[in-house]
């Protein structure tokens, strides 16, 4: 029988390492997600995951949209001295972001907590938050200079790095120290320790560069990036609110049996993520492969499939792993199961348009889309607590799927304005189907 095609090949085999690595990471998250909600109990593991959650909010913002720049420009633009400073310029921003994200998300943490739980802003917990905030601006940026250079291996495989590099620092306090602010400590230093290797390894792939940035290329690639960041920032924001709604109205203890439903529902999300980063680069390319519809359809079984098996398991282990306190998170996965299903057509929509440079648009999307998260959460929490949480996402993510696909379908054939004087080049229109 003839062999597959060497480019079908070649995607299949790329699909299956990122899927891989997707899913090395969500286990790993989940097994850290189990093993300090065992350790903290509910209150204890609710302040923690408010903390994961502002450390992996805060980088995006920092940020400013410059690493789905980085991947939409970095393809069309020469291989010479203006490729060199695209890097340079991503390198230093990114530099720059690491002090921002440190001291944003302490002043965040230390604000909510009079509204949530005065734990947020002991000392301790504020330093820990600053190391692991650290390390999750590295786990945002790094990455997407592998993805940029169409590196998805390497990218794949230091994100794994990264993320095993956390869980195995908050194994090493939960055995030495079990406290929220050692293992936040626990998991930043993990990731730290892992970004340095990949460091040396990006810089000697040229896809890191200290090299002084020219002003105008630095303005550039803020400029254009941060058109993308309503989308980046808002989905975080609009994936994350439930958390600090729940905090602040129902209390700690209610968000850490809530962020078990939603550790072990996210595991069907693999699927999409993998399959988004492939759709990202074809639409940057522009003569890739760009095939919306089909990636939605199989990403949709995938996702029912692997949906139903972590409904099952999660709903007979979770009593007796983490005792009778965490009984409330069985319903709440299942609602949460639901909302990933609905959250498909998004995870590929977005990718798309961020990879063609449809970055105003997208990021005028995706303000909107977390404005209105804000007066939904607020609205079910208030009637139906956790459960209203579970619903609420449910109808975000549907909410985002339609509205990001109807974007997708009228930019597939549109052609962009003309970019201001001295933008960076962009990829050429979507017009594949």
């Amino acid at each position: 029988m003839a062999g597959r095609p060497p480019v079908i090949r070649s995607r299949r085999s790329t699909l299956a390492l990122l899927t891989g690595s997707s899913a090395v990471q969500l286990g790993s998250n989940m097994v850290a997600a189990l093993l300090a909600s065992a350790v903290l109990g509910p209150h204890g593991r609710g302040l923690m995951v408010l903390g994961v959650s502002t450390a992996g909010i805060v980088p995006l913002l920092a940020g400013l949209g410059t690493g789905p720049q980085l991947r939409a420009a970095y393809p069309s633009t020469p291989a010479d001295v203006r490729r060199r400073d695209l890097i340079a310029s991503y390198t230093w921003w990114s530099v720059a972001a690491v002090g921002i994200a440190a001291v944003t998300a302490v002043a965040v943490s230390a604000a909510c907590a009079p509204l949530i739980d005065p734990g947020l802003a002991d000392p301790r917990y504020l330093l820990a938050l600053a190391v692991l905030t650290c390390g999750y601006v590295a786990h945002t940026q790094l990455p997407d200079s592998w993805y940029a250079a169409g590196g998805f291996r390497n990218g794949s495989l230091w994100a794994i790095t990264t993320t095993v590099g956390g869980t195995a620092g908050l194994l090493v306090a939960v055995a030495v120290a079990p406290a929220v602010w050692t293992l936040l400590a626990g998991q930043g230093l993990g990731m730290l320790a892992a970004v340095t290797v990949q460091v040396t390894r990006l810089r000697a792939a040229g896809l890191l560069s200290f090299a002084p940035p020219t002003r105008g290329d630095l303005a550039a690639l803020l400029r254009q990036g941060v058109r993308a960041l309503g989308l980046t920032l808002g989905l975080a924001l609009t994936l994350r609110l439930d958390r600090y709604v729940l905090g602040a109205i129902t209390g700690a203890a209610t968000v850490g049996v809530y962020s078990v439903a939603s550790t072990l529902g996210q595991l069907p999300r693999m699927v999409p993520t993998a399959i988004g980063q492939l759709v990202n680069r074809d639409a940057a390319l522009a003569d890739g492969p760009l095939r919306p519809v089909r990636a939605v359809a199989t990403t949709a079984v995938a996702v029912v499939a692997t949906g139903a098996v972590t409904t099952a398991l999660g709903w007979l282990v979770i009593v007796p792993l983490l005792g009778p306190q965490f009984v409330g998170a069985r319903p709440l996965l299942l609602v949460l199961v639901v909302a990933e299903i609905a959250f498909v057509p998004y995870a590929v929509a977005s990718r798309a348009l961020l990879g063609a440079g449809r970055m105003g648009a997208v990021g005028a999307f995706g303000l909107l889309w977390s404005a209105a998260a804000v007066l939904l959460f607020v609205v079910a929490v208030g009637l139906w607590d956790a459960l209203g949480a579970a619903l609420a996402c449910v109808t975000l993510y549907a909410g985002l799927s339609v509205s990001s696909w109807w974007l997708l379908t009228r930019r597939l054939t549109r052609r962009p304005a003309a970019e201001p004087a001295g933008a960076l080049p962009q990829p050429a229109p979507l017009t594949r189907v």
